[in-house]
């Protein structure tokens, strides 16, 4: 073999690597581990990873803005209810409307209230666990509603981008989903952006709009975490 034909050999061999390597990075690139996904749904999953988490959701109808709640978590610690240990946990929640501000302290011991105190006012603890249900439809909502929705197929059927953020002083990674031509979903298009914080990830921004034939009580609507420290 002439030193000419070595020289096209080693070139060829470098641009096949090249080809091979900018291939895997593509596909690497769109790999989202979505074995991974948290949705957290309930008190529990809140104090289990999260010291504090403020989302909000906001949701249109003909561009006018008809809703925005804000919800904020915040974990305070341990204390001693009736010789028990309980997480403590405060929640506050706002609306459009300032007299629809609720504040709340929540005592919890294997999953169960044993003391809850809303708006200044103690809550005997077997009516606050008769209340639970509905408190948490009301603040879990935006989740709820991101566990109905397919995130992994709508990622399958829209463009993929990752980058790098800086999170409660850690860097992360960061994926960004631009769904279109989601009607099976009844979405006109869907927007999502997810954190990966390396044992879990967790939707930060989900942006999507409805189709003009779905009965739904607004057209596009908006979620977003605000503020979020890990525990």
């Amino acid at each position: 073999m002439t030193d000419f034909k070595k020289f096209q050999l080693a070139v060829f061999i470098i641009l096949i690597t090249l080809l091979i390597s900018g291939s895997l990075l593509a596909q690497d690139n769109k790999q989202i581990p979505f074995d991974k996904l948290k949705t957290p749904t309930k008190l529990q999953d809140i104090i289990d990873t999260f010291d504090r988490l403020k989302y909000n959701f906001v949701s249109f109808k003909k561009e006018e803005k008809v809703q925005e709640v804000v919800i904020e978590f915040q974990y305070q610690g341990k204390e001693d209810v009736d010789g028990e240990q309980a997480d403590k946990i405060f929640i506050t929640t706002s609306t459009m409307n300032a007299s629809e501000t609720s504040k709340m302290d929540l005592w919890l011991a294997d999953g169960e209230i044993v003391k809850m105190i809303q708006n200044n006012q103690e809550i005997p603890p077997a009516m606050a666990e008769s209340m639970k249900g509905q408190m948490l439809q009301a603040v879990f909502y935006p989740f709820y509603n991101l566990k109905e929705m397919n995130i992994e197929e709508i990622a399958a059927k829209g463009e993929v981008t990752k980058s790098q953020e800086m999170i409660d002083e850690k860097e992360v990674d960061i994926f960004e989903i631009e769904g279109n031509n989601l009607a099976e979903y009844g979405l006109e298009s869907g927007n999502i952006k997810l954190i990966d914080f390396g044992e879990f990830i967790m939707v930060e921004v989900f942006d999507y709009e409805y189709l003009e034939e779905v009965e739904a009580k607004f057209e596009e609507g908006q979620f977003e975490i605000k503020e979020i420290e890990l525990r």
